[in-house]
């Protein structure tokens, strides 16, 4: 009994460090986000730049998608207003990651080969957490909110009136998508330790992403099931607006849930593995 209590409390001040480490982390990024956006009000003309961009992309991955229903009303059961509220649920994933991820993951490779890790891995921050969310571009933001508008109107036109629960339902499926996508994107980034350059795997990368723009039933079987557990870009857009239908139950968020946490675990054991093959680019 006497040596339960001692590891009890050799226990106690472990965690507290932990959440003391936590809490660090979480008061760091929101100093990186305070600084972006300071960065921003300097940088004005970025901003209506960027947005005019995401406006102009997403007019160019919709048109084909109008084009399309503009001879039939239903395809696989998807109607013209569903993928509608698709469209605007990929652009909030995707304008998410262009914000807080894609600054980051697209500079690994000079991290890497200008020796810019070495000054990181002395920072007594984790060196993961600050090469993946060091850079944060806040006028991505905007493509979120017109993507936020674009799935209300296509919810309204579908005549969809999602009850809170299916709205939590979608919410989770959302975020786990967007941290599956982060997490393979990770990944292939990560390769820069082994590749030197990942510029051609990004590519890939980005070219994926863009099934995520039609339901995944326009897909034949055996691609659905590559963009379900290898590349789950369907969490992301296809299952969350499902949910908003009523047309899913808790098993997909489960799941996702649980191909979260392992993408998560399995990222974080390959950086580990590039850290102990990292030669400093100075040496």
């Amino acid at each position: 009994m006497s040596e339960l209590r001692t590891y009890a409390g050799d226990r106690a001040p472990l965690d507290r460090n932990r959440l003391h480490m936590h809490w660090r982390h979480l008061r760091l990024w929101r100093r990186f986000l305070a600084q972006a956006v300071v960065r921003e009000t300097h940088y004005r003309a970025h901003f209506v730049t960027t947005l005019l961009v995401g406006l102009v992309q997403f007019g160019l991955g919709i048109v084909p998608v109008l084009l399309l229903f503009g001879f039939t009303g239903q395809l696989h059961g998807w109607s013209r207003a569903e993928v509608i509220t698709l469209a605007g649920m990929y652009q909030i994933v995707t304008g998410l990651m262009a914000a807080f991820i894609a600054p980051n993951l697209n500079r690994m490779t000079s991290y890497l080969t200008e020796g810019e890790l070495d000054v990181v891995l002395l920072r007594p921050v984790s060196s993961q957490f600050y090469l993946t969310l060091r850079w944060i571009n806040v006028a991505e933001l905007s493509n979120v909110v017109s993507g936020l508008a674009v799935v209300v109107i296509g919810l309204v036109q579908s005549g969809a009136t999602p009850d809170p629960l299916e709205v939590v339902q979608a919410l989770a499926l959302a975020a786990c998508g967007l941290v599956l996508l982060t997490a393979v994107w990770s990944a292939m980034s990560f390769l820069a330790f082994w590749l030197q350059s990942v510029g051609p795997i990004g590519s890939i990368y980005l070219n994926l992403v863009e099934a995520g723009r039609y339901p995944l039933v326009f897909f034949p079987v055996p691609v659905r099931g590559f963009l379900t557990f290898v590349f789950p870009v369907a969490f992301a857009s296809t299952f969350p607006v499902q949910a908003l239908g009523g047309d899913l139950g808790w098993w997909p968020v489960g799941g996702g849930v649980g191909l979260a946490v392992l993408a998560l675990t399995l990222v974080r054991l390959l950086w580990r593995r590039g850290l102990r093959s990292y030669a400093s680019a100075s040496s």
